[in-house]
């Protein structure tokens, strides 16, 4: 049986968070109207991107812990703690939604920004535990950029796993956990904005993926989904998320787990 981890990166939290700080509106309204040029997106789908802007939540992490709770998943939701790359807020503005996510059960860590310099890694490490009043479980960069160099520098920064790894060019990185000093890393098998954006395509790529996983004998294997994404503004992307969990529930395959849970298992079997 695969073990399924599910996580989510928080990259936008507000939609002030975007006013006067970044580009990311007027990227958005470019790219939405080209795309419905091309026939990508419908109407209503670009009518509310655009006006998203002017609502006050750009998240929906609330409505996704409803729906993975009912799921049975402990799902990891990565807040950041530097901006760049157009996440714009700052720690001090997720610390209330970081605390409800906490005190739901779920999981919590870090979306980083900096893989290079130690000092910057440490910085929100330390940032994130002056925001949140706990440690993160773990980490995730932005972009999932890494270095050869980045998974050494965590393992000495307090983080019990990260989970960057991830091949762009093969659409995820199909392979089972293993140690970098006294971190665990969990390759990225499956994300979201690496799929075709319509749903009959998502769902045939994403079954091609998983049957890979099955070729290589996986033990895990862990799926991100943008939070921001869990509306009708993102209709087919959170449609594809929808039927992938079931997919898993229904399926005497797969069986979910944690972050956490993953790292207990995997040192109670002797992988330490």
């Amino acid at each position: 049986m695969i073990k399924v981890i599910v996580s989510h990166d928080v990259d936008h939290l507000f939609a002030r968070d975007h006013w006067f700080r970044d580009l990311i509106y007027p990227k958005m309204w470019v790219r939405t109207t080209l795309q419905l040029i091309r026939r990508e997106i419908t109407g209503r789908e670009w009518f509310l991107r655009n006006t998203s802007c002017f609502r006050k939540n750009r998240h929906n992490i609330e409505a996704l812990m409803e729906f993975d709770r009912k799921h049975g998943i402990t799902s990891t939701f990565f807040f950041g703690m530097s901006k760049g790359l157009g996440m714009s807020y700052k720690p001090e503005e997720a610390a209330e939604t970081i605390r409800k996510v906490k005190e739901n059960g779920f999981s919590v860590g870090v979306h980083g920004i900096d893989f290079q310099d130690d000092g910057n890694m440490q910085k929100e490490y330390e940032t994130f535990k002056e925001t949140a009043g706990f440690p993160p479980d773990g980490i995730r960069m932005h972009y999932v950029r890494f270095d050869d160099s980045t998974f050494e520098k965590l393992s000495h920064t307090g983080y019990a796993f990260d989970s960057t790894e991830f091949n762009k060019q093969d659409n995820g990185t199909r392979k089972n956990p293993y140690k970098v000093g006294v971190m665990w890393e969990f390759p990225l098998t499956i994300m979201d904005g690496y799929l075709p954006q319509q749903y009959e395509k998502a769902k045939q790529k994403t079954l091609e993926l998983l049957r890979e996983c099955k070729d290589k004998q996986l033990d895990y294997i862990s799926v991100l989904f943008h939070d921001y994404q869990f509306c009708d503004d993102y209709k087919d992307i959170r449609e594809w998320y929808m039927w992938l969990i079931q997919y898993f529930s229904d399926s005497h395959d797969y069986d979910f787990t944690s972050y956490r849970d993953a790292i207990r298992q995997l040192e109670s079997s002797g992988n330490k």
